[in-house]
């Protein structure tokens, strides 16, 4: 059978990815993104390009891609210990028919739910233990639309996307969140969102492959997001914070008369007063200079555009700031939450724009604006704007990467603001590693 790309799967596929795809290649990537898949579907054809290497570029998008929402839970160890050496996990899964295969772009709205990949990798220091399990999913499910207040139903690929992380004991979901789905042909059957379909593969693994689920990394990552936060907010004040302390001096002075004028038993009982002077100067110093805050320079990690938590009396506190378009550290929530948070050290969710440097920048903005048009996430919680990607001649070349971190109990979950790119996935998970 000839190869050719399916229409769901060249829907599916971000343009901005096929043109890099066709750029890498040798193939001509210029025009509408229709063009470009059939320039590379004659050079497949002409023997100048590989059909395995497209497969696996069709692959990887699918796996991540348009599957923004990814769910992170912790396995128990012993659940999953026939998994982590080769010769065990190859048994497990030939005794039930099923060898390493990927038809991820060749199963086209099955019967039920089908298993549509099985591969894995090997450790690097010993290749007969398993590093990271792969196994795909595709189920049929529906959009529908209203004619004539009649629904019309039209059946469409679902894929779920599962990790076995075998080193961390970390199971990860991979999903798309999308509006109008069904699961069945019926307006009162189950709406096929991101979370219903985490609930409903958690729960099958459990019934098919024994699982059991803890709560440790979803707890840890509370803490880990305070960390993110406390570090990216410091980057900031340590920018000003030398040029206040210059006033080191006169603050003292001041502070330590005040105290006298009001029989205090000191400028620092039973307040800190310099060092509340000293935010209120930083404070306004980062107001008066907010551009800094999305600006890149080197060593910058990224910065916070809102967060919210728990206080210790369980109320919840959203920290963000009042419009859109105002960093967070210039909000008033900011600032008077700020010991809170100090106390609490934990958040419950957390909204980040992650740098990373571009390669090469003259040739990747384009296509990297491309990505940014990739909007179709449910969560307005974030403005998004492709002029993100605009720079003065005075910064770095890098690119934004939008996130929120969420836990819940159980699990804890990372949405992507935009279409996902394996490299800038695992450049952000490796940026959170670091602060754990």
């Amino acid at each position: 059978m000839a190869f050719s790309f399916r229409s769901d799967i060249k829907e599916l596929i971000n343009v901005a990815a096929v043109r890099k795809f066709a750029k890498d290649h040798g193939v001509d990537y210029q025009g509408a993104k229709n063009i470009i898949f059939t320039n590379i579907l004659l050079a497949v054809r002409s023997e100048r390009l590989s059909e395995e290497i497209v497969r696996s570029f069709i692959k990887e998008q699918i796996w991540y891609g348009k599957n923004k929402h990814n769910f992170f839970i912790e396995v128990d160890e012993e659940t999953i210990a026939h998994y982590k050496e080769k010769d065990s996990l190859l048994e497990y899964f030939s005794n039930r028919g099923i060898h390493p295969f990927n038809n991820m772009d060749r199963i086209f709205i099955p019967e039920g739910v089908s298993l549509a990949r099985f591969e894995y990798d090997v450790n690097e220091h010993d290749e007969n233990l398993i590093s990271k399990l792969y196994l795909g999913y595709i189920e049929k499910n529906y959009t529908y639309h209203f004619d004539n207040q009649t629904p019309v139903f039209e059946p469409i690929n679902t894929y779920v996307c599962v990790e076995l992380d075998l080193l961390n004991n970390l199971l990860v979901l991979r999903v798309r969140s999308q509006s109008s789905i069904k699961s069945g042909q019926d307006v009162n059957s189950p709406s096929v969102t991101a979370n219903y379909l985490a609930k409903k593969y958690l729960k099958r693994f459990e019934d098919d492959y024994g699982f059991e689920y803890l709560d440790g990394a979803a707890e840890e990552m509370k803490n880990t997001m305070y960390k993110i936060e406390k570090e990216m907010t410091n980057f900031i004040e340590l920018q000003f914070k030398p040029k206040i302390e210059e006033s080191q001096d006169l603050i003292n002075n001041f502070t330590t008369q005040i105290a006298e004028n009001l029989n205090l038993p000191s400028n620092t009982e039973p307040l800190n007063l310099p060092e509340r002077i000293i935010g209120l100067l930083e404070r306004a110093m980062i107001m008066k200079n907010e551009d800094v805050i999305k600006m890149y320079v080197e060593g910058k990690k990224g910065y916070v555009n809102m967060f919210d938590f728990k206080d210790d009396r369980g109320g919840r506190i959203n920290a963000r700031s009042q419009h859109r378009s105002m960093p967070i550290q210039t909000s008033d929530i900011f600032f008077d939450t700020r010991e809170t948070i100090d106390e609490v050290k934990l958040l419950d969710n957390l909204w980040v724009a992650w740098f990373k440097e571009l390669k090469s920048p003259e040739i990747d903005e384009e296509i990297q604006d491309s990505f940014e048009l990739d909007l179709d996430s449910e969560d307005e919680d974030i403005d998004i704007s492709v002029s993100d990607n605009e720079f003065t001649e005075h910064e770095r070349k890098a690119i934004r990467i939008k996130t929120k971190i969420a836990s819940y109990t159980g699990y804890y979950k990372m949405e992507f603001k935009r279409y996902l790119i394996k490299e800038e996935y695992n450049h952000v998970l490796s940026l959170i590693e670091s602060f754990r």
